[in-house]
């Protein structure tokens, strides 16, 4: 992991994942983005299971403490502190939802672990739930937990939260589930309202093109290129229209976006 040493060290890394270990004790069937507010075991470097505490950051995201390593060597799980316990906070944010196994109350009283470190006091959010849910389903998205973040939309939205930025939250979790069609109910409207971003304008057209639909894809990705505000995806959304193209079997139309979308980069002139 590559840290930064203050009071606290942070890491702004993924664990490395090695090669595949499963102890007698635990089973890694489950993911990070199911352990908020829990003590989660996974691996890493090696055969070294690593023992942290998940939480959000109601500021940055998805956080987990590092606390130490699991021993399993005896066939019981053993928590073994890390040499910074007591001299410094080891955190890293989480960029990822990966493999990891959620501890349960039983195990984590058997480990001699509070229910949660002392630290957590700092990290209560006291926002109202429509904000709360917000950015949860905002936070969630980033890692790739986008069955939480949609379900963190629908508690928004029935805390009486609406805004584009949330539609935006809303859009992206459906597309990243392959739910395209439901992308396309909830967006149609949108796009021809005040309310119409050029990013979820962007994710209209990407549903279109998930669905093979590469004409209206084309159409979408242009408005949201050509938007009033472009997005500094504007690269990636050209890049997309020449995929398009390329489907469609027009390779100078193809050739003519992918310069455009290096130009919108900056990788050329």
């Amino acid at each position: 992991m590559k840290c930064t040493l203050i009071m606290m060290a942070l890491c702004w890394c993924p664990l490395a994942l090695a090669q595949p270990y499963v102890s007698d004790a635990l089973k890694f069937d489950q993911r990070i983005a199911n352990c908020e507010g829990k003590w989660f075991g996974a691996k890493g470097q090696g055969e070294k299971i690593v023992l942290g505490y998940a939480y959000m950051d109601p500021s940055e995201g998805f956080t987990f403490e590092h606390y130490g390593s699991l021993d399993t060597s005896a066939g019981n799980l053993r928590a073994v502190p890390s040499d910074t316990q007591g001299k410094a906070r080891l955190i890293s944010r989480v960029d990822r939802n990966f493999p990891a196994s959620c501890l349960t109350d039983a195990q984590v009283a058997s480990l001699g672990l509070p229910s949660s470190p002392e630290s957590m006091q700092y990290y209560k959010d006291d926002l109202p739930a429509a904000e709360h849910h917000s950015r949860w389903a905002y936070f969630y998205n980033q890692i790739g937990a986008s069955d939480i973040a949609l379900d963190h939309v629908s508690k928004a939205t029935a805390a009486g939260a609406s805004s584009a930025a949330l539609t935006f939250e809303h859009a992206y979790a459906l597309n990243a589930l392959k739910r395209f069609d439901e992308t396309i109910s909830l967006l149609t409207p949108v796009a021809s309202s005040r309310d119409a971003s050029s990013d979820l304008i962007a994710e209209l057209a990407f549903a279109y093109l998930e669905l093979g639909q590469y004409r209206r894809a084309i159409a979408f990705y242009t408005k949201a290129i050509d938007h009033a505000v472009p997005s500094q995806r504007r690269w990636e959304f050209a890049r997309n229209v020449a995929g398009a193209y390329e489907h469609l079997g027009d390779i100078k139309q193809r050739d003519r976006w992918m310069e455009l979308s290096n130009r919108y980069r900056g990788d050329t002139p």
